[in-house]
């Protein structure tokens, strides 16, 4: 069942970089991550009704929380559609293969957990594609700034990923998706209230923009996140982060069919990747996690 999720989030994530495209023809990018949390929240809200989960927050989780929302749901959903706006969603789709290795290098620290030799060499041969992808951001003349936010997305998923690991296990994940998603609908509906929208919207353009972020919200933002957090949960934040190393294949493809340029170097970096992608996911043995005491104070 893990592999099945694992899939299905690669399958829909890398969708989602497209959908964000389209809907920035028409929406502002703050409105489209306002929009996506509040589909993500209103179908997850749909299945707490049904579930009926405690809560699971205790006091001293308050901190914690505004972490996870705010690199986990609020500056991401921000960042990510107004980068695709500018570069488009093939090439900005392939920058969340930096995840992977932010979440090593943090779960040593935070979790104790010193990676499977396999699963090291993995995320480390995966840096080789990952500088082809940089070598070709700069042959397109994507910034520095762009890029290095494009990057900071990929390290806050990544903190999130292990901090949820380390301090929220406690927490259902189908009840941290809804609060963490929830709490980021009100700020970012407050803030897109102040952002205009590129465009004065057409009726022709206005419906698949709409759809699109409908589709965006619903699926790649609620039931996504949800099992997300639930692989985090059950198997840990580097196997749930190595979502993102497929999850580049998918947006170059779907780039690609939508008429973006797709070079020589992202198919290389691409063909480095996803085996290194394999290497991590099945060449290693499932981690056993031993986490740290939280403090009760």
């Amino acid at each position: 069942m893990p592999y099945v999720l694992f899939l299905l989030i690669c399958a829909i994530w890398s969708g989602s970089f497209l959908l964000m495209k389209k809907a920035a023809l028409v929406f502002s990018p703050i409105s489209i991550g306002a929009w996506r949390v509040t589909g993500g929240v209103a179908v997850l809200a749909i299945l707490w009704l049904f579930h009926r989960q405690p809560l699971g927050w205790r006091r001293r989780d308050l901190w914690s929380l505004a972490f996870v929302v705010i690199m986990g749901y609020t500056w991401p959903y921000c960042v990510q559609p107004w980068l695709i706006s500018q570069h488009g969603s093939a090439f900005i789709g392939m920058t969340v293969s930096f995840t992977p290795l932010f979440t090593i290098l943090a779960s040593v620290p935070l979790l104790r957990v010193v990676p499977h030799p396999l699963q090291t060499i993995g995320v480390l041969g995966s840096l080789v594609g990952m500088g082809l992808l940089m070598s070709e951001g700069f042959a397109r003349q994507v910034s520095v700034t762009h890029l290095l936010l494009a990057s900071s997305v990929s390290f806050g998923y990544a903190l999130v990923n292990v901090w949820i690991r380390r301090r929220l296990t406690h927490v259902s994940p189908l009840t941290m998706s809804l609060v963490s998603m929830g709490i980021a609908t009100v700020i970012l509906q407050t803030i897109s209230v102040w952002t205009p929208s590129p465009t004065p919207p057409s009726a022709e353009a206005f419906w698949p923009a709409a759809i699109s972020l409908l589709v965006l919200g619903v699926v790649g933002t609620g039931l996504a996140m949800f099992w997300f957090n639930k692989l985090i949960h059950d198997r840990g934040p580097l196997f749930a982060g190595m979502v993102t190393n497929l999850v580049p294949a998918g947006a170059v493809i779907w780039g690609w069919l939508d008429n973006e340029q797709v070079t020589g170097r992202q198919l290389a970096a691409l063909a480095i990747i996803l085996p290194m992608v394999a290497l991590v996911q099945f060449g290693a043995p499932r981690p056993s996690y031993d986490l740290p005491a939280e403090s009760t104070a």
